[in-house]
């Protein structure tokens, strides 16, 4: 009797995995389906091209003439880890004149790659806080005996129903040490479902390191750390298609600290100037 009902038993365990297998098997087919997907639900891409007039970087201006830039960025969703991002960016003067005298190649003559991690808080809404960390080597292919230049960022983008204020810290270590940071707030305007409206202002800020570098200073007297200069930047976009936009821009730079205005006044060449407008329009793509 016993070895009836294990027999028994054992038979109905069989049945049931035999109905269930077909089960089993389209929901493994369906998971190894959706496996693109969902990859592709977690990864991004973007690119932009642009011309723009006058290069500015780390708060001075560096070239007075149009130069042309290509950058792109892949992305992945590590949720729930964070964004985890790879940016390349690169410029490639379009003028022998300028501070490009120092130029040997004008195709890539910087290039710039970007590492960084995001890590987005949602804390009511409308409400997002973005904190990322990064490393950046900037490279300089194109310039007579240009070095590399790393450098540790940090930064916080804080997004509200009304502005957004921001904030990103270099750290240089190597070639020469400094540190240097942007602070700004900007607000943005839907004019139409496809057109937008961006007023941009941030200040270029440092400490007396990063003065005696971009100024070339020999000596640190007088240097204090501080705001040095502040652009105010109006922007348009334009969603063309799902995934490409058209933008364009305007801007004005000014130099604002005294011994920075001073020193850039005392200096010869013609990208060095204390105050610019500049502007520039380009296309970018995002999937």
């Amino acid at each position: 009797m016993k070895k009836t009902l294990l027999a028994f038993a054992a038979a109905a365990v069989f049945s049931a995995s035999a109905k269930n297998a077909p089960a089993q098997k389209q929901d493994l087919e369906q998971k190894r389906e959706s496996l693109p997907a969902e990859l592709a639900r977690r990864i991004s891409l973007g690119a932009y091209a642009s011309i723009e007039t006058a290069y500015l970087c780390r708060g001075k201006i560096y070239d007075t003439r149009p130069y042309a830039v290509q950058s792109a960025y892949i992305g992945a969703d590590l949720k729930p880890a964070g964004i985890v991002e790879a940016t390349v960016w690169t410029y490639s003067p379009m003028s022998h004149d300028g501070f490009t005298g120092g130029v040997s190649r004008y195709a890539y003559a910087e290039a710039d790659y970007l590492l960084r991690w995001y890590y987005d808080i949602d804390f009511a809404e409308g409400w997002r806080l973005r904190n990322g960390l990064g490393r950046q080597w900037v490279t300089n292919p194109g310039f007579r005996g240009g070095r590399t230049v790393c450098d540790w960022q940090a930064l916080q983008i804080l997004k509200t129903p009304w502005i957004t204020p921001y904030w990103r810290l270099r750290v240089i270590r190597r070639p020469f040490e400094e540190t240097y940071w942007v602070a700004g707030v900007k607000r943005s305007f839907d004019l139409t479902d496809d057109l937008s409206f961006t007023v941009d202002l941030y200040g270029d800020l440092g400490d007396r390191r990063h003065f005696m570098n971009i100024y070339r200073a020999e000596r640190m007297d007088g240097w204090r750390a501080g705001l040095q200069a502040a652009s105010l930047v109006f922007r348009l976009d334009y969603k063309l298609a799902r995934h490409v936009n058209l933008f364009g821009f305007v801007g004005q730079f000014s130099v604002l600290s005294e011994k920075a205005r001073g020193a850039v006044k005392a200096a010869s060449g013609p990208e060095m100037r204390r105050d610019i407008a500049f502007g520039g329009i380009g296309v970018s793509v995002d999937f």
